[in-house]
């Protein structure tokens, strides 16, 4: 039963926290920024100024998967490319989340959806933490910067 509800929760995330293709165009809904965007890092350190939030709502509610979503957004890089995607936090110990990649790579290989992830502290670009029982998110800091960007 464990393993049917976490199935069901990643599916539920990956549709919450993923980049997908644009219906009829054939495009993909990534964001290409350049290096260094100014409004992309300060975005990004306020999630991090924020992350003891997101991390103590981890530790209180991270169990309850039913009822509560944690993701968190960083680099992954391959050969000098980078990808900044989502992955599904289970956990937190000693500076590093442990979750589920939940996120489609365009250009990134080596990994892959459902995939186990750890991620650095220091390495969180954004974070969201969602309450199904009141409907509201935290976090998603850079989400309408990028969603203005895919226009």
């Amino acid at each position: 039963m464990k393993i049917y509800l976490a199935l069901l929760f990643l599916t539920i995330c990956t549709h919450a926290f993923c980049q997908v293709t644009t219906s009829g165009s054939g495009n993909y809904g990534s964001v290409g920024l350049p290096k260094g965007d100014s409004t992309f890092l300060a975005l990004k350190d306020t999630a991090q100024s924020h992350l003891q939030t997101f991390i103590d709502s981890l530790n209180i509610h991270g169990p309850d998967t039913a009822n509560y979503r944690f993701g968190v957004k960083s680099d992954f890089v391959e050969k000098g490319t980078h990808e900044h995607v989502w992955s599904l936090i289970l956990s937190y110990d000693k500076g590093n989340f442990k979750g589920i990649f939940i996120d489609s790579a365009f250009d990134i290989k080596y990994i892959k959806t459902g995939d186990k992830v750890s991620i650095n502290r220091a390495g969180v670009e954004d974070w969201s933490f969602y309450n199904k029982i009141t409907g509201k998110t935290m976090g998603y800091y850079s989400e309408m910067y990028l969603e203005e960007k895919r226009k």
